[in-house]
């Protein structure tokens, strides 16, 4: 069996360990009465029992699955069991016959001084914190976040502008060192929260419940918050800025992440162990910004934040449709 073909095998042993006991819990409990619990249930588990034997069947063939059919399967792996997600995605890097090119080494753009970056990231923070707190109201909300947003593109418009061309120029590059970075934050973040869980007792930090209630009120603006507007300018404010004022790598990465962390926690927490969850929203952010001291690309980050976002809501909204 070739090297990599070993991918296969072991992802889809990895799934049926996954959805053996999986099937036996849910035809013992029944499909649930729900019409869209049961279409997704029986849709689930009939694609990934036969992407399990079609990875099965590769693994000992001689010829090779067809890209695209090993990628949509590696997606479904992924949504159910996501260390057979990532097998698959490690199989279909190595086996592109693409050769990759290193990544471009972009210089940090110092614009303006030093105090006018740490002065608009102050600015930010009352636009953020100070002002919603003191005027209610959604529209003030939203005039507060336009004028965010603003401040961002005027001190960010030549590193975007640089930054977007690189981008597309190197996306497979980008785009495989990005989902890299991507999985690994993933597997900590998941252990993290579990040990988390299990000491607090405590499901999800308030930050995270405020947004499972917008959900139910306003979907289509939770959607452009989470995978629009948060991912351009977190990632403009915090890695953009932050990286304008510390020069070193680990004061970066660290004081970075750890405020990037804080200021999704302190906000709104009801109890001193839900400060816990700083652990978690920092490392996520240390992740980042590792990503952005590799690339000095701002799209990278961006890139890597709608994933992070985007996946997060689609886990929101299946625990909704799914009742749970």
């Amino acid at each position: 069996m070739e090297k990599n073909k070993k991918l296969l095998l072991i992802s889809s042993i990895a799934m049926i360990f996954y959805v053996v006991p999986s099937l036996i819990f849910t035809l013992i409990n029944g499909m649930g009465n729900n019409l869209f619990i049961k279409i997704y249930n029986i849709s689930m588990f009939s694609l990934s029992i036969i992407g399990i034997i079609l990875f099965m069947i590769y693994a000992f063939s001689k010829k090779n699955i067809n890209r695209g059919l090993e990628f949509i399967i590696s997606i479904i792996f992924f949504l159910m069991n996501i260390i057979s997600g990532v097998l698959g995605f490690i199989y279909f890097k190595r086996t592109s016959t693409y050769k990759m090119r290193e990544l471009p080494k972009l210089e940090i753009l110092y614009n303006h001084k030093k105090i006018v970056y740490i002065i608009v990231f102050l600015i930010s923070m009352v636009f953020i914190f100070v002002i919603p707190s003191i005027l209610e109201g959604k529209i003030i909300g939203i005039i507060l976040d336009i004028i965010v947003l603003a401040m961002m593109i005027l001190i960010f418009y030549k590193d975007l502008k640089r930054d977007f061309k690189y981008f597309k120029e190197y996306f497979r590059e980008y785009n495989s060192y990005v989902f890299k970075m991507f999985g690994i934050s993933l597997a900590v973040i998941l252990v993290l929260s579990v040990f988390i869980r299990i000491y607090t007792g405590i499901d999800n930090a308030t930050n995270q419940t405020n947004l499972m209630k917008t959900m139910d009120k306003m979907p289509i603006y939770l959607v452009l918050l989470a995978c629009v507007y948060a991912p351009f300018v977190e990632e403009l404010l915090f890695r953009g800025l932050f990286r304008k004022i510390f020069n070193n790598k680990w004061v970066f990465i660290i004081v970075c992440g750890v405020v990037f962390g804080a200021l999704h926690v302190i906000d709104d927490f009801q109890s001193i162990k839900e400060l816990l969850y700083i652990l978690l929203y920092s490392s996520l952010g240390m992740f980042l910004s590792a990503v952005y001291y590799k690339t000095n690309n701002l799209f990278c980050n961006i890139y890597f934040h709608i994933l992070q976002n985007s996946l997060a809501l689609i886990g929101m909204i299946l625990l909704k449709l799914l009742g749970m």
